[in-house]
């Protein structure tokens, strides 16, 4: 009862209040002085908290009374806006509330400031706007550079709330919750549309007002100093005596207005101006002069007959503006000199591939000399008894293609790698023993070589039977090289042979990937070309076995007609 008995003496000390005011309003003698005057621009469905436009008239309260009229566009007419807080549009003391904007709330706003003997009239034009247009954008000036952006609807001092920010429509991450939105380092990407949407509470339910602003960053002026495109220092144009040259000068200046900028052409340093020898019955001749819409002057000078003066002389091209002098040099030369540099040319050509020529022809040699050399380098001790496992056919040959594989075999290959180059050799017939388990033996000794040579009979039949040694050990020693990827293959061939077609697949799969080497008939010299390149795929041999065996073996070859 008691709740019900104050709350009806609110409404009624406000309504004697608003009575009071708008008879002090209608009734003041009072000659209102016209102070300020604003505009805003909104958008409907949102509120507005429109303050005194005077920031003196919004703070100074006390002691002050305030009276709100609105002149709305589409009734011409002068209306008194009431206290209420239910109403719509209502204001209190020095602050309009107008919530959720309609079109209809497009005019003008007066507020009427009395404190004493004294009144200020204070004037702010409110446009609705139904949709978003350009025309609701706040436009300012172009500036060089823009540090901050405040929010044109609503001041954190007046009014409090939260502010988000928005550029061209996208939400601007990172920022702060602030009227002002800053800048840091303006430039030409900062330019665009920044919208602020500030939020606040009006009697517990949340408002929204919106404000735009467009920004447009201007271009600094930058003095950029001339920059020469044609032609390039100290180049050398090729003519002949007697013919017409035509020299270009091009010179960027950039955009900007250069009431100095000039060019010209000087020979040994004397400007060339009214002399005679130019176009038709001088010498020279000025073609062309002008500047190009993207800032750059050019000047081309047309030389009709070229002398033998002119082939000793430096041509250069002056460039200015208000600040510098900068020049590019020319020079001619005639054609017939260029022969001597196309021979110099040739002749370096056909050193470079002679110097290279010889270098892949000899480079065999050196990676062998450099072995001798640092052979200690090269060598390592890897456990291993032998340096390489032959496997070659013993079988199915007729007469004449068993004496050439037993007279390489037992002849050129023990002599040259055993004897002469020191290598240690696992043969079959030689190096096992009578009444030795075979298989077990070829599975040991492949596994303590370390290369295998596998020797390519022509004409030969294959021995399929997994049961022949030497289809075993060929067997293991392509399991080694092919899977395990252990032991090192080098393939020689005797002879010329069609085709591969009989040989098992694995060693197919070798011969794809690396030529065999070809071993002619009588070449047994150990400085040949062949036993060159299988000693290039052999281990280091080390220089004790070497030296031992090398010795022993000289004479003997001496004897045999074979060391040359």
């Amino acid at each position: 009862m008691v709740k019900d008995l104050g709350m009806m003496l609110e409404i009624i000390l406000l309504l004697t209040e608003s009575v009071l005011v708008s008879s002090y309003a209608l009734n003041s003698t009072v000659q209102c002085e016209r102070l300020n005057e604003k505009k805003l621009k909104v958008r409907a469905g949102e509120s507005l908290y429109l303050p005194c436009p005077n920031r003196y008239c919004f703070i100074q309260t006390e002691n002050s009374s305030y009276f709100w009229f609105r002149n709305l566009s589409r009734t011409k007419q002068m209306e008194q806006i009431g206290t209420e807080e239910s109403e719509r549009v209502h204001f209190h003391q020095s602050v309009l509330y107008i919530l959720w904007l309609n079109l209809n709330d497009t005019g003008r706003y007066i507020t009427h400031r009395y404190e004493g003997d004294f009144c200020g009239e204070y004037e702010t034009v409110v446009v609705v706007y139904e949709e978003f247009s350009m025309d609701l954008v706040y436009k300012t000036p172009s500036e060089q550079v823009v540090s901050g952006i405040y929010c044109p609807v609503c001041d954190e001092e007046e009014q409090q709330g939260s502010f988000v920010w928005y550029k061209n429509f996208s939400l601007i991450p990172n920022q702060e919750s602030a009227p002002v939105l800053r800048i840091r380092n303006s430039s030409k990407q900062s330019e665009g549309i920044y919208t602020c949407v500030c939020t606040w509470e009006h009697h517990g339910i949340k408002h929204n007002s919106s404000g735009s602003r467009r920004i447009v960053i201007k271009e600094q002026t930058i003095n950029v100093s001339p920059k020469f495109s044609l032609p390039i220092n100290n180049s050398v144009v090729f003519t002949d005596v007697g013919s017409e040259v035509i020299l270009n000068c091009s010179v960027y200046f950039g955009q900007s207005v250069c009431s100095r900028c000039s060019i010209h052409w000087e020979k040994n340093r004397s400007r060339l101006h009214g002399e005679d020898g130019y176009e038709q019955k001088y010498r020279y001749s000025v073609l062309f002069f002008s500047r190009t819409i993207d800032g750059t002057l050019q000047l081309l000078l047309n030389i009709n007959k070229v002398s033998e003066s002119d082939l000793r002389s430096e041509f250069r091209c002056k460039a200015q503006d208000s600040y510098e002098v900068i020049f590019v040099s020319v020079t001619l030369k005639s054609r017939a000199s260029v022969l001597s540099v196309i021979v110099a040319c040739i002749c370096t050509s056909l050193v470079l591939l002679l110097l290279a020529g010889g270098l892949k022809w000899f480079a065999l040699d050196l990676v062998l000399f450099s072995r001798q050399i640092f052979v200690k380098l090269y060598r390592k001790e890897d456990g291993k008894l032998y340096d390489a496992y032959v496997i070659y056919q013993r079988n199915n040959l007729d007469e004449a293609t068993s004496k050439t594989v037993c007279d390489f075999i037992n002849g050129s290959l023990l002599t040259v790698l055993e004897s002469y180059y020191g290598f240690k050799l696992f043969i079959h017939g030689r190096d096992d023993l009578p009444g030795e388990d075979c298989m077990s033996l070829i599975e040991t000794e492949i596994q303590l070589s370390r290369r295998l040579i596998i020797v390519l009979t022509p004409g030969a039949r294959t021995d399929k039977s997994s049961d022949s040694p030497e289809a075993y050990d060929l067997q293991v020693g392509l399991h080694q090289a092919l899977v395990q990827g252990e032991t090192g293959v080098i393939l020689i061939q005797l002879g010329q042979m069609q085709d591969y077609t009989h040989l098992p697949l694995g060693l197919q799969h070798l011969l794809c990937k690396n030529s065999p080497l070809l071993w002619r008939d009588g070449e047994s010299s150990p400085n040949s070309r062949f036993w060159k390149r299988v000693r290039y795929q052999m281990p280091v041999v080390s220089s004790f076995q070497r030296s031992s065996r090398r010795g022993s073996l000289k004479a003997s070859l001496q004897c045999q007609g074979l060391l040359v």
